[in-house]
């Protein structure tokens, strides 16, 4: 899926704090490419038991959010295949990580195909990486928000 790319509005980028808060109050790992201090890309990964759920931020309007089945030797920088992918301006592609079904939902996304390009990450950035690791409690956040919400079944 592809979204045409918009312009920002200085409001957007307000939204667009919220949206990359709300990723990481789901538990994602993040990554920052190119140095913690002013990054270059912004990567985001959650691990599910099956699948892996990631988002790579080159800027507003450069925001590719795909999901990829976790196998043996797996590395977000170098994923050659998807089951679901979404490109476009970071409100969207942000929206739909965050909303995407959970890979064991009947409906989630499952078919393979190559990964799309807005998913690599300059390997000159990838020299120095800092990574930022989800807090405690964290990290099963998206699953227990994303099958409540899809399942209606209350937890706890």
């Amino acid at each position: 899926m592809s979204q045409p790319c918009e312009e920002s509005l200085p409001g957007d980028l307000g939204e667009i704090d919220d949206l990359l808060r709300s990723v990481v109050a789901d538990g994602f790992t993040v990554y920052l490419c190119g140095g913690s201090d002013s990054p270059e890309a912004i990567v985001a990964t959650y691990a599910w038991e099956s699948h892996v759920d990631y988002v790579v931020i080159k800027d507003a309007h450069d925001v590719t959010a795909a999901r990829s089945r976790q196998v043996r030797d797996w590395d977000v920088f170098t994923a050659e295949s998807v089951v679901w992918s979404y490109h476009g301006h970071a409100r969207w592609a942000l929206r739909a990580i965050l909303d995407l079904l959970p890979p064991d939902h009947p409906q989630a996304p499952d078919d393979e195909y190559p990964a799309p390009a807005g998913l690599q990450v300059d390997e000159s950035y990838l020299r120095k990486v800092s990574v930022r690791s989800p807090r405690p409690g964290l990290v099963a956040r998206r699953a227990m928000r994303l099958r409540t919400a899809t399942y209606g079944c209350r937890i706890g």
